[in-house]
């Protein structure tokens, strides 16, 4: 069968397109409606199939709204019972303190009705715990704070109970603290447990300021260091170390009683110093760096008031307790180290920041006579001559407080020999001030390969030519201005020779700088006020050094391209 030509299919399409056209027109003719097109389908994209179909989700629930999140139902759940718990306290406080006139709320029965208002909360608290342990928490910490306070009421405010009796009953109710917690085992109730517990007093005017305040204080940390073993966080121990620390410094100064005070502080951090390492033997947890960071300004405020007190007391044995304190926290440190061998301990950096903040004051300051001050930058410039101490890159992690201790006596120091270099006062400075230059030059002769890689080795000889100027014009003075030159020049080339020696190019270049500086005062003022002869000599002398180290510079230039050849 043959095909179609071209002409033929344009006569089909023509009859075709003609036909349509007809109908058209008959229907409209007759008024009947032309149904509308039915939509050309989508075309398919093809998926790949899953290996388990998901499942349907209901449009319902698709167009349903966002939930609140459970978090922010949370944090707003306990902020209300933050706040409760302070109206529970303030109210304890109105009953502790209540007075009234018919006679009939007397003191006993107030106290009575504040410890039962107390152990109600408890009861309550235990009661939810079935619905929601972490919330119903905050009513056993509240009942805790508001026994506290009673007890401190009974013995200071109404004076209801002896001394003694009043240490006992608070004994007993941080045996019941620990007692709830044993049940409850969640972190929120000691810590608003702790936070209640050393504020209270002061908060309802109880009477803070007194010695069963400072006994009080010592009973809670036993308390709150015994729990936070087995909180198994150190939130608690952070806070109960500074409530600890600060409650018992305001009750000491406002009692004016040295001796109790300071020895109330250094039980409250022995215990929870032995808290944090018992903590740490029992569950093999180590301190990290951010909680042992965390605990270091309680550490620092600790020693301010500690040694304020003891000063007040006995001025000499203060610095010695602080050393002694210090090295007790370094024991406590290396037993610690000794069970975890195969880790590194966070708390590093915080021990060794206390110990160089106590050697630093007691030591220096205190302990170390005025004159023998001097003789430390010679002492630390030859400790860093030992091949142990690490001096390329400079110090990092735990050791760079304890670095910076030692660069800030360093610089003490060398302000000190340069101001009395500068006035001229008392021989001693001259001779600390020759062996600390030779102490710079004994740690860039043994160091200097490793000192040439580090950012201090320019202020290291800038420091040491210095230092070397002062002392020769103060030994040189007495024989005469040109003297002094000649010592300059003496010394200017004998670092020169020992620069050509190692082929260093910043020890040359700063030796240029002495001898320049020799050489300008031989000729604008030895020169100058010199009888001829000797004007003559300091000419020649100036114009030799002048031409030395302009060939000097010249030779410098090609020792890179040597070194690196």
């Amino acid at each position: 069968m043959e095909n179609p030509s071209f002409e033929d299919k344009i006569k089909s399409e023509s009859r075709i397109k003609f036909i349509e056209e007809r109908l058209a027109r008959l229907e409209k003719a007759l008024g009947l409606a032309k149904p509308e097109p039915a939509p050309a389908p989508a075309p398919a994209v093809v998926q790949p199939q899953p290996s388990a179909a998901p499942a349907t989700v209901p449009a319902s629930f698709a167009a349903a709204p966002r939930p609140v999140s459970a978090s922010t139902s949370r944090i707003g759940g306990n902020l209300l019972a933050k706040v409760g718990v302070i109206c529970f306290v303030l109210a304890a406080g109105f009953i502790i303190k209540l007075s009234l006139d018919s006679g009939w709320l007397t003191p006993p029965r107030q106290i009575g009705l504040a410890l039962m208002f107390g152990l109600g909360l408890i009861v309550a608290g235990f009661s939810f715990m079935d619905v929601d342990r972490e919330y119903a928490s905050y009513l056993p910490a509240t009942g805790i704070i508001v026994m506290y306070a009673a007890v401190f009421a009974a013995h200071k405010f109404h004076n209801l109970l002896p001394f003694e009796s009043a240490i006992a009953l608070s004994g007993m109710v941080t045996g019941l603290c620990v007692w709830i917690y044993t049940r409850i085992r969640e972190d929120i109730y000691p810590v608003t447990a702790a936070v209640g517990s050393y504020f209270a007093p002061a908060i309802m005017g109880l009477g803070a300021g007194s010695v069963f305040a400072l006994y009080y204080y010592l009973l809670c940390s036993i308390g709150f260091a015994v729990i936070s073993i087995w909180v198994k966080s150190r939130t608690l121990t952070v806070i109960s170390a500074y409530l600890a620390i600060l409650m018992t410094a305001l009750a000491g100064m406002t009692l004016k009683d040295d001796r109790l005070a300071a020895t109330m502080l250094g039980l409250n951090v022995i215990i929870l110093s032995a808290g944090v390492y018992f903590y740490t033997v029992q569950n093999r947890t180590p301190l990290t760096e951010r909680e042992s960071a965390s605990m270091l300004p309680a550490l620092l405020l600790f020693y301010a008031m500690e040694y304020y007190f003891i000063d007040r007391l006995m001025p000499g044995l203060a610095p010695w307790l602080s050393l002694g304190f210090a090295g007790l926290l370094l024991g406590l440190y290396l037993a610690a180290k000794a069970r975890f061998p195969e880790g590194k301990m966070g708390s590093e950096g915080m021990i060794l920041s206390f110990i160089t903040v106590v050697c630093f004051h007691s030591f220096y300051l205190e302990l170390l006579p005025t004159g023998a001050r001097p003789w430390m930058f010679v002492a630390i410039t030859v400790f860093f001559c030992l091949p142990a101490v690490k001096l390329r890159g400079g110090a990092s992690g735990a050791w760079r407080i304890p670095a910076l201790g030692l660069m800030a006596v360093l610089a003490i120091e060398f302000f000190s020999m340069v101001s009395h270099l500068l006035a001229g006062t008392e021989g001693s400075w001259l001779a600390v001030s020759l062996f600390s230059v030779a102490s710079m030059w004994i740690l860039i002769c043994f160091r200097g390969d490793e000192l040439a890689g580090t950012d201090g080795y320019g202020p290291l000889l800038g420091a040491a030519h210095l230092l070397a100027v002062l002392g020769l014009y103060r030994l040189t003075k007495d024989a005469g201005s040109l003297e002094v030159t000649v010592s300059w020049l003496v010394y200017a080339v004998a670092v020169i020779a020992y620069a050509f020696s190692r082929k260093d190019e910043t020890l040359a270049r700063s030796a240029v700088f002495v001898l320049a500086f020799a050489a300008g005062k031989a000729l604008l003022y030895d020169a100058a006020a010199a009888p001829t002869v000797v004007r003559i000599v300091c000419l020649l002398l100036t114009g030799a050094a002048l031409y030395g180290s302009g060939f000097f510079l010249r030779k410098i230039a090609g020792w890179k391209t040597e070194k690196q050849a």
